[in-house]
């Protein structure tokens, strides 16, 4: 099978985005499959700015658009856009694949993905990351009811038109159906753990370069941006001045970063040390190095939804979690017994559950014990991989079939 894979944001292993699509797409290359990507640059620093390259049997071609998370609005929509009508001029002429699989964010994406199904008329998945233009209304991303109609018309679109739609949570499910009546053309596939890479992490690596070998780690990995409720994790830290021998790990950026640096100065706080990004090897050493892991939310809707890259890292790295609101993985997590679940922002909430983990080591291990387990049984990447060549090749029979 030949798969054409749509993604904006590809990253791999030596960047600090998220590595879903390499992951994925190096499964399917090791079961006998060709996958091309079509991407754009700025997440992964290893990446050509234009061309060809091949990575663990990937063909990854990059068509020379920068996006990065800082960027203004004006910027973004500029990269959105021309990466969109630069992967339609392959997503057009992919006859030669069997199938093409678009994942979203951005929803611009959708535009390459109708040229493959309306022009090519190949067979089409569409993956929801997050629900757009949901997502970016709830944080103030936009605003213009003009660009709010066209990105609605957009997403209705390509979800009539796909052949499967897959998003990552029951909640994003949920949405689109309330949309779009999928029902029977929709399958959930969430994020997921890669559990061989986080079984190997060196916890004493950071623990002893930073000086902590004795202290209470929080570990909080990832975008650093509006939508992660940052504002409620610096009273969190202003809280937790107060006590002693811990430390919070912040390994991420994004465009609320530069604001917690500003705040750590002006606040004077002790225990907080901000990293910035991190490679994928760093981020395993550093959960490997932490005692629980932090994830954090606006109190809108749409974040219910989400399906975090961090909370399958920290499952995977056999770490607790603390969300500092409620999620569609709360359930779960309730079944595992492998965290605690926040009141939607509350901080002081957010702290007692962190000082419970720092005073009661047998709790702490017995949650990381359980949090490991759910990742092998619920979440493995080899196990989602495999279930989406299935969905594959039932799209194409299907499509063979018309």
């Amino acid at each position: 099978m030949r798969i054409l894979y749509l993604h904006q944001y590809f990253c791999t292993p030596q960047s600090s985005g998220g590595v879903r699509s390499y992951e994925f797409a190096r499964r399917w290359v090791e079961a006998g499959h060709e996958v091309e990507v079509v991407t754009g640059t700025g997440y992964d620093p290893t990446l050509p700015a234009n061309g060809i390259t091949v990575i663990d049997g990937i063909s990854v071609r990059c068509v020379g658009v920068k996006y990065h998370a800082k960027m203004g609005f004006i910027r973004r929509l500029w990269a959105f856009t021309l990466f969109a009508l630069k992967a339609s001029w392959r997503a057009a002429r992919s006859r030669d694949c069997d199938l093409v699989l678009a994942t979203s964010t951005p929803l611009t994406i959708a535009i390459p993905a109708l040229c493959a199904k309306w022009i090519a008329r190949r067979p089409m998945v569409f993956e929801v990351r997050d629900v757009w233009p949901d997502a970016a209304i709830d944080i103030g991303q936009l605003n213009s009811p003009l660009l709010i109609g066209l990105a609605r018309c957009l997403e209705k679109t390509v979800y009539r038109a796909a052949d499967h739609v897959v998003p990552l949570s029951t909640g994003m499910r949920d949405r689109i159906n309330g949309k779009v009546v999928l029902e029977s053309k929709m399958t959930m596939i969430p994020n997921c753990c890669d559990l061989k890479r986080f079984a190997h992490g060196r916890r004493e690596r950071f623990r002893t370069e930073l000086g902590c070998q004795d202290k209470f780690v929080i570990l909080y990995v990832g975008a650093i941006n509006a939508a992660n409720h940052i504002e409620a994790l610096a009273d969190s830290i202003d809280l937790l001045q107060v006590e002693e021998n811990w430390e919070w790990w912040f390994v991420g950026g994004g465009n609320r970063f530069d604001w917690l640096e500003q705040q750590a100065r002006l606040r004077n706080w002790h225990g907080v040390r901000l990293l910035g990004p991190q490679t994928r090897d760093e981020v395993v050493d550093y959960a490997a190095g932490a005692d629980c892991g932090v994830i954090s939310f606006i109190p809108k809707p749409v974040y219910y939804e989400n399906s975090p890259n961090k909370f399958f890292d920290y499952i995977a790295a056999s770490l607790p979690v603390v969300f500092s609101r409620s999620t569609w993985l709360q359930d779960v997590i309730a079944e595992y017994k492998a965290g605690f679940i926040g009141a939607d922002g509350d901080a002081h909430q957010l702290v007692d559950h962190l000082l419970r983990l720092k005073h009661d080591p047998v709790l702490r291990k017995r949650m990381g014990r359980d949090a490991r387990r759910m990742a092998e049984e619920r979440f493995s990447r080899d196990e989602m991989a495999k279930r989406y060549l299935e969905l594959f090749h039932r799209v194409i029979a299907d499509s063979v079939k018309r």
